[in-house]
């Protein structure tokens, strides 16, 4: 197999050639975790266990910062402890979201192998890397050995063609792609390719890579150009494409914007791992530059990290939000992941630009949440519905 992703893992595993199906073992170049999954990381951590090597490992705290509760506080203390003993890489000042600060602070480069303890680790495959989701405890031989044990995916490459059209956002190229063809691509590594690429941001081309695993793809990423992705399994035309939104229970239940369109809203949320850049924020800010927040409306944005945090006050988008009713978490995954800080209660009804919409993802399991691009949501704020 001569595409560029086989003939990545066969490099990683010192291997001529692999095939899918094919069982391998191959060299991990960084592994990631977070304090959302780092508890049972830890909890299976046995204590004469040796780290292979900790500067190949980075965590961040994101999930709960600053803690939330007195548990969450003594576990970031026993973290902090642990990443120093082994020599991690620990970003625990509220520095942001792990995809984020991966793409801020590494040198992604393609055919780099990632492993990490979360499930949407295929955000560096904008720059070409192939990153594996893996459970906490699936990752602690990886960290003992910098080995990572998988089988082989089969490719699906798909090619996009053309430009979005206006008020279409990559976001929604990502909520088509896993409405259209999430029954395809499950178990797959879904290879990006096409023209449409190449005129996206290094934002744009995250933000599709991130939303891909909530279809169950086993990674996904950009084929650098001049590389083969091989055989096409499906080519969109992005011009065809209009806002989508997904609507509970799943991710992958996909419907165009205008028909959900009118539905009350309660709360508008912004940011985290897949819309917290600051093009995102730029959008919203622009949406709200003539008016304000709904009355009706709780609108909260994260920023994916301090430095779009940083950006966002130089251009004067945080004072700009802030003034029309929006408030403004410190950067991290913000309500995402449930823990704190904007969670919803029974009866609210959410739009986001948040990752999963099962029930009681953000608190509530009588709440709703729809998935959305950040200029959907942001419209949605000031109209007090979708």
């Amino acid at each position: 197999m001569t595409t560029f992703f086989y003939r990545s893992l066969a490099k990683a595993a010192g291997l001529t050639e692999v095939n899918p199906g094919q069982e391998i073992n191959v060299r991990v170049d960084l592994i990631l975790a977070h304090d959302g999954t780092c508890p049972k990381l830890l909890k299976v951590w046995e204590s004469g266990n040796t780290m292979v090597d900790g500067t190949r490992v980075l965590v961040t705290v994101d999930h709960a910062f600053p803690a939330p509760t007195p548990q969450d506080r003594a576990f970031q203390k026993q973290l902090a402890e642990f990443a120093g003993t082994h020599g991690c890489t620990l970003y625990n000042q509220g520095e942001g979201v792990l995809h984020q600060v991966v793409a801020e602070k590494v040198s992604l480069r393609p055919g780099m192998i990632i492993a990490g303890a979360d499930g949407h680790v295929a955000t560096s495959g904008a720059y070409g890397a192939l990153a594996f989701a893996l459970t906490p405890e699936d990752l602690i031989p990886v960290l003992t050995t910098g080995l990572l044990t998988l089988k082989v995916a089969e490719v699906f490459a798909i090619e996009l063609q053309g430009s979005l059209k206006q008020g279409t956002l990559a976001r929604d190229v990502a909520l088509y792609i896993i409405g259209k063809l999430g029954q395809e691509i499950r178990s797959k590594a879904v290879a990006l390719t096409g023209s449409f690429l190449t005129e996206l941001s290094p934002a744009d081309r995250m933000t599709i890579c991130n939303l891909l695993p909530e279809a169950g793809v086993v990674t996904a990423f950009v084929v650098p150009e001049g590389e083969e992705p091989g055989p096409v399994g499906k080519c969109i035309e992005v011009d065809d494409i209009e806002p989508m939104i997904a609507v509970p229970p799943e991710p992958t239940l996909v419907k165009p914007v205008k028909d959900l369109a009118g539905t009350a809203i309660t709360v508008a949320i912004a940011g985290g791992c897949s819309a917290g850049r600051l093009q995102d924020m730029e959008v919203i800010a622009e949406v709200l530059a003539d008016k304000p927040v709904h009355p009706n409306v709780t609108f909260i944005v994260t920023p994916a990290s301090r430095q779009v945090a940083k950006e966002m006050d130089e251009k004067g988008i945080s004072a700009l939000l802030r003034e029309r009713g929006a408030i403004i978490l410190p950067p991290g995954c913000g309500p995402c992941p449930g823990k704190h800080f904007g969670v919803l209660a029974p009866g609210d009804i959410a739009v986001t630009t948040t990752v999963r919409n099962t029930p009681g993802r953000i608190g509530s399991t009588e709440a709703e949440i729809y998935l959305a691009s950040p200029l959907t949501v942001a419209r949605s704020a000031i109209k007090g519905q979708i």
